[in-house]
């Protein structure tokens, strides 16, 4: 604002929690150099700030290898964008560092500024220039370390919102030391959940609300603070605490958080000598709740009081695993990256590439013929090319990409007793520590709504992500150099049956296909139905006259889940870029691994 950032020194930031004012939303900022900025997930335009958005590099050489992980409390950076920053990092590296490796991921902070459906342009070239900033400062400052490591758990602040309720609870640091001084140079964290903690809620009106409504021209509803605010919510409560207490720069790196890890029905109270952390989950007799509300259980109350206890208590987790911390023998680095292609079911992510409304530079898509999609087969399709559909087009003016298969990638890190694993978006716990040995003899602990979801011994994953590594530790990265969305197992996907699907299918209706089974339900059709249309030709010759309405319903059901109805607990697959996802990626990984 006005050329700096003069204005950071009138926000609350994250003092202790007996001096934190937990209904203060920040300092109002009339208007941005850059123009309107609207918050990731949140509100649009964005104008107070509560505490600062930052991108941390972590440079580091080994016998001639060099890498840079950088991490930033956004959304999410999605791959193009990924790939144009990480170029102008490369430019501006000195020729020593022009071969190091860049990875970057993003925390998925849902109060920081839009970076994926629609930014604004101007605010993400400035922030690309602080990525370049933040890795050159970083390289330039790489010195002789020492590093060490701990692992632990930690389950407070966080709770997992969809069936089956398996939550990777493991809690990772890596920390680099000065050789010559033993002073800290850095600290990573890796743990999971979505920075989302007062998402949806709206704060008491601040004092200078009205006149801040008139300067912005809000009247009615639209005179509000809720999810108009920026911070970098528990993620930067931990940067703040462990930077006072250690010194030295915070990286931190969220794993697991999807289908669905978040602080938003956790709940948490004053932690004091006599109601401590405990296991995390379990409120203490005679506990405090941080705020009041209309909620049924008032821990789950929320304020800035919940995000700074949240975020402490991380934080006092990550320096009790310090006092345990080993020295970690720093080998050679290692860098494996695989590229894959995945079929792009959701047409709400073409309508957006359609219209160059998804990242900040445009999102390639590409054609392929035949499976498995390789480069032999797979073929860009151009930017601005766009087709109508017999549905979307008519019914709500929607055209589509032509392309209809997206490029991601996966990428592992391996310094000799410590890995990172990088993923392209939001997995759930049982993608990565696998399922318990009691899944399917004990369902229950794992499905609070077991009519939502398929049946335990139904519940089919191609395995889980720590299976495949061979370090004692891994930092598992979720939204780690692109951003797919949900990652749900087909098994477990409904896709919603509506009579739009059908609009085109004279004579079809769902209660009909239901009714005859060739559909599960009138509302929805699973993910391993629409895999098998899609993919078998046999399986979808064998459907009749009843396939081209099958196949109606597979292709409309995720874009019809988001704009109009979706099954019950099925939230996560509108926002999924497709329901081949899970298989795709692990693919992937099984053969980044198998290659030498």
């Amino acid at each position: 604002m006005n050329g700096g950032r003069a204005y950071l020194a009138s926000a609350p930031g994250w003092p202790a929690a007996s001096k934190l004012n937990p209904d203060n939303p920040g300092v109002f900022v009339p208007a941005w150099d850059q123009g309107v900025i609207n918050v990731g997930n949140g509100n649009s335009d964005g104008s107070w700030v509560h505490d600062d958005i930052r991108v941390t590099a972590v440079a580091m050489e080994r016998d001639g290898k060099r890498l840079i992980l950088i991490t930033n409390n956004t959304y999410m950076i999605l791959k193009a964008d990924v790939d144009e920053i990480s170029q102008r990092i490369h430019a501006a590296l000195p020729t020593k560092w022009a071969d190091a490796e860049v990875l970057i991921s993003s925390s998925h902070n849902h109060h920081g500024p839009e970076t994926a459906f629609g930014p604004n342009p101007k605010w993400f070239e400035m922030a690309a220039g602080q990525f370049v900033k933040a890795a050159v400062a970083a390289a330039a400052a790489v010195e002789p370390a020492t590093a060490s490591v701990a692992n632990g758990v930690h389950n407070y602040g966080t709770f997992d919102q969809r069936d089956p309720l398996i939550y990777d609870n493991r809690l990772n640091v890596l920390a680099f030391d000065s050789s010559a001084t033993g002073r800290s140079i850095a600290t990573m964290v890796q743990w999971n959940s979505h920075p989302e903690t007062t998402l949806g809620w709206t704060p008491p009106a601040p004092a200078g609300l009205t006149e801040a409504c008139a300067t912005k021209g809000w009247t009615g509803s639209k005179c509000t603070t809720k999810d108009r605010y920026f911070t970098g919510d528990f993620v930067g409560v931990l940067e703040t605490r462990l930077k006072a207490s250690r010194g030295g720069e915070v990286a931190y790196f969220n794993g697991a958080l999807g289908v669905l890890a978040s602080p938003l029905h956790a709940s948490t109270w004053v932690v004091d000598k006599d109601h401590p952390v405990g296991n995390g989950t379990t409120v203490p007799a005679g506990a405090v709740p941080l705020a009041t509300c209309t909620k049924t259980n008032q821990y789950e109350c929320q304020s800035f009081a919940k995000t700074e206890s949240v975020g402490n208590e991380l934080a006092n987790a990550v320096t009790a695993l310090l006092a345990t911390r080993r020295v970690t023998p720093f080998q050679t680095i290692t860098v494996r990256k695989q590229e894959f292609y995945s079929r792009l079911t959701n047409l709400g992510f073409r309508a957006l590439i359609a219209t160059g409304g998804l990242g900040w530079k445009p999102m390639p898509s590409y054609n392929c013929t035949g499976k498995p999609f390789t480069d032999a087969n797979c073929v860009a399709a151009a930017a601005t090319e766009t087709v109508s559909d017999p549905v979307l087009t008519p019914a709500m003016g929607l055209r589509l990409s032509k392309g209809d298969v997206l490029k991601s990638r996966v990428a592992h890190v391996s310094f000799g007793d410590v890995g990172m694993l990088f993923v392209p978006g939001e997995l759930p716990g049982e993608l990565v520590v696998g399922l318990p040995s009691d899944f399917t003899t004990a369902s229950s602990k794992y499905f609070t709504a077991p009519a939502e979801h398929v049946a335990a011994d139904k519940f089919a994953i191609p395995g889980n992500y720590l299976s495949l590594v061979k370090e004692p530790v891994t930092f598992f990265v979720g939204l780690g150099t692109d951003e797919l969305g949900y990652f749900v197992p087909a098994s477990d996907y409904r896709l919603q049956c509506h009579a739009i699907s059908l609009s085109a299918v004279p004579g079809a209706s769902c209660a009909d296909l239901a009714a005859r089974g060739v559909i599960e339900s009138p509302t929805w059709i699973g993910g391993l139905k629409c895999q098998k249309v899609f993919d078998d030709p046999a399986f979808f010759a064998a459907l009749g006259a009843d396939g081209p309405a099958v196949k109606a319903i597979c292709y409309y059901g995720q874009v019809v889940g988001s704009q109009i109805a979706k099954p019950a607990g099925h939230y996560e697959e509108t926002n999924a870029a497709g329901w081949d996802l899970v298989d795709d990626l692990w693919a992937a990984t099984v053969k980044m691994f198998a290659t030498k």
